[in-house]
């Protein structure tokens, strides 16, 4: 039906078309001209349920050095340790929960750093192994892109690993730095004289 202005009788017409289309949930007043909707209120609960127990530091720990590891999808270490997809996320960054995701814990954030420092070092063994063994001989018997693959992902899992500046140390101040040109004197430039 086109927008516009109705007569009684069809804004009455339409009224009762559409009362025969609405939800159990929706009510008609006494007289029947007034459409009362109900609603049904629902706590919504947010937070652990009052009868689960706060996750363990060590299965915090765990599920955290799994999920840098590649271990499985966030959902099947979640599973293995039985707790929620975004517990692992924010235990992977050193937070105890999602709403402290941006305020990691100390304890765990430095287990976390440790662990991710263990993983460059073997790395970066790694990598100086596969360095060394780019040698003039192994270039004229072994593909040198090969060789240039495995020194490429090894520097990339060190710097993967290791921590940035602002997990290592979590006080740093904000710099602000201010260039302004340099001030030219008269005498640097040229004088034009204008005859009227």
């Amino acid at each position: 039906m086109p927008m516009g202005i109705l007569s009684d009788e069809e804004f009455e017409s339409e009224m009762a078309s559409a009362s025969q289309t609405l939800k159990p949930d929706i009510a008609r007043s006494d007289n029947g001209s007034h459409i009362i909707p109900t609603a049904n209120v629902e706590d919504i609960k947010r937070g652990r349920p009052p009868d689960t127990k706060e996750v363990p530091e060590i299965i915090r720990e765990l599920s955290a050095k799994s999920a840098i590891n590649g271990e499985g999808t966030g959902k099947q270490i979640a599973e293995a340790f039985g707790i929620s997809p975004s517990s692992v996320s924010a235990y992977k960054v050193g937070a105890h929960s999602t709403t402290t995701y941006h305020d990691p814990n100390p304890n765990l954030q430095s287990k976390i750093v440790d662990h991710k420092l263990r993983i460059s070092t073997k790395a970066r063994g790694r990598l100086l192994s596969a360095l060394n063994n780019l040698t003039p001989d192994k270039l004229e018997n072994v593909r040198p892109r090969d060789l240039a693959s495995i020194a490429k992902d090894m520097a990339s899992i060190v710097k993967d690993m290791e921590p940035s500046q602002a997990q290592v140390n979590s006080n740093q101040n904000v710099q602000f730095v201010f260039m302004a040109p340099r001030i030219k004197e008269m005498d640097s430039f040229s004088i034009i004289d204008v005859k009227e």
